[in-house]
């Protein structure tokens, strides 16, 4: 197992997914959850057979998962939301702990928006936390996704839980002054 398991965290736009980029790049291993969320819910019979139990087979179309019709179950429905989260969430901190045991190098990152929400909080050594200012968040997301920014900021408010700092985070400034690298370098060290 990798010697230290980091959390590369923060919320939507701020810029975690080019922190990970940059560490692959150098070589390091990174675990996406979202991609790995998605393989999970698209690959595991057991994750399938729960979440069809929970919201029924029009979930999937032809074996593979219907995203779009998930998300309408889900959206604005909090219970509908915590089965979800409490079928996909233990599963991929399972995997995610089974791949980091796969893992040989000094350093393993893994990345994720929900940190806390899906306690992988309880099994990283450290946190990287990439903030940016409001503005550039709204501005990267709708640039992105195509979303307006009421939507965006309703994304950013949803997220709002997730906005913690204790004594294994560290973090990282992604506000367009500071160069990413030289930061991640410093983390490296």
């Amino acid at each position: 197992m990798a010697s230290r398991l980091i959390a590369i965290t923060g919320g939507i736009g701020s810029g975690k997914s080019v922190v990970s980029r940059i560490l692959k790049v150098m070589g390091y291993a990174v675990y996406d959850t979202d991609t790995q969320a998605r393989r999970l819910m698209n690959q595991s019979a057991d994750v399938k057979a729960r979440l069809v139990t929970c919201f029924g087979p029009e979930i999937y179309h032809n074996g593979l998962l219907n995203a779009h019709r998930l998300s309408q179950i889900v959206f604005g429905n909090n219970e509908a939301l915590s089965c979800l989260n409490g079928i996909v969430h233990p599963a991929v901190r399972c995997d995610l702990r089974q791949w980091a045991g796969r893992c040989q190098a000094r350093y393993a990152f893994v990345e994720t928006a929900l940190l806390y929400e899906s306690r992988l909080c309880d099994i990283v050594d450290s946190i990287w936390k990439v903030t940016a200012p409001l503005t550039i968040r709204v501005q990267r997301v709708m640039a992105r996704n195509g979303l307006t920014e009421a939507e965006v900021l309703a994304r950013i408010e949803a997220q709002a839980a997730e906005d913690r700092v204790n004594e294994k985070t560290h973090i990282i400034v992604n506000d367009g002054i500071e160069a990413l690298l030289p930061q991640v370098m410093r983390l490296l060290k």
